[in-house]
């Protein structure tokens, strides 16, 4: 073992001017850094193994402007993200190349659950307007401050006829936020949100920052508060979205959006706000939020 230590010594302790190759002296000629395999009983075996983080520790990576193809492994059992991700300098985020699903299940008692069956059809916000059972009948509020949201008769935030909160054509976003939920009898807690989505999304990163006028950016972000704190964002889950949004759709241009259910687990306190933010610019286009859920251990 001496002997491998001073080998990583000369050859990473200085500036080297050369090709290195590990386990091998057949340098690729296209490459810096050479790796072969290890033998062992005359097969070979040993991979790559590159730096493993969560997304909270990858959020705090000082990453900059000479950073641009940094590799980090994502895996995050509190979120579900199982990922290989790259930065891309300039667009500013982590680029997810390839990514498995592995999903968090949320079990134990159920603490809350709203599944928008029990409301009067549309209930919520019609074109900033009250609508249905909302506000007095249920156990969330609504935020449409920040959208353009009575112009067109599509323009709203309701609960539909199959039982979820459905939101069209906001322009702007739209918050909907939840009860207090008390989690105090509970040493760990877990909550979901399914989403669904419909119409020609799209989602182009590099404008993230006029997100609130470009007339494009559709998006779905789900955040949560503990014991009445800062709100935190679930960031790019499942490799899904970007650092500045849960969800975004697949493409830059027209195309489909990652549905699916949300989660987050290992969270603990007094009590609990959920929160989903989306935003669509188009009459064709849809987001549905369904059975959020709340458990405890």
């Amino acid at each position: 073992m001496r002997y491998v230590v001073c080998a990583f010594v000369v050859l990473f302790g200085y500036t080297v001017m050369a090709q290195v190759g590990i386990r091998t002296v057949a340098v690729s000629s296209a490459a810096v850094l050479h790796l072969e395999a290890a033998n062992y009983n005359s097969t070979k075996v040993g991979g790559f193994l590159m730096p493993i983080v969560t997304e909270s520790e990858q959020v705090n990576i000082p990453v900059g402007a000479a950073d641009d193809g940094l590799m980090v492994f994502v895996s995050d059992p509190n979120t579900g993200k199982w990922c290989w991700d790259i930065y891309d300098v300039q667009a500013s985020v982590w680029r997810s190349i390839k990514c498995v699903s592995r999903t968090v299940i949320c079990t134990g008692t159920t603490v809350y659950l709203e599944n928008f069956d029990s409301y009067a059809l549309n209930t919520g916000r019609d074109r900033r307007t009250d609508s249905g059972s909302y506000p007095g009948g249920v156990s969330w509020t609504i935020d449409d401050s920040a959208a353009d949201f009575f112009g067109q008769n599509n323009d709203y935030a309701y609960t539909n006829a199959a039982g979820q909160f459905e939101l069209n054509n906001t322009d702007g976003a739209i918050s909907l936020t939840t009860q207090y939920i008390d989690i105090s009898a509970y040493s760990t807690v877990c909550f979901s949100v399914e989403i669904d989505a419909s119409g020609d999304l799209e989602y182009d990163s590099s404008d993230h920052i006029n997100d609130h006028i470009n007339d494009t950016n559709d998006y779905v972000n789900v955040s949560y508060s503990l014991d009445g704190g800062a709100w935190v964002l679930v960031v790019d889950y499942g490799g899904n979205g970007t650092v500045n949004h849960s969800l975004v759709p697949n493409i830059p241009a027209d195309g489909s959006f990652p549905t699916g259910t949300v989660f987050q687990n290992g969270l603990s306190g007094a009590s609990l706000r959920i929160r989903i933010t989306s935003n669509t610019w188009a009459a064709d286009e849809k987001f549905f939020y369904d059975n959020i859920t709340v458990t405890g251990n």
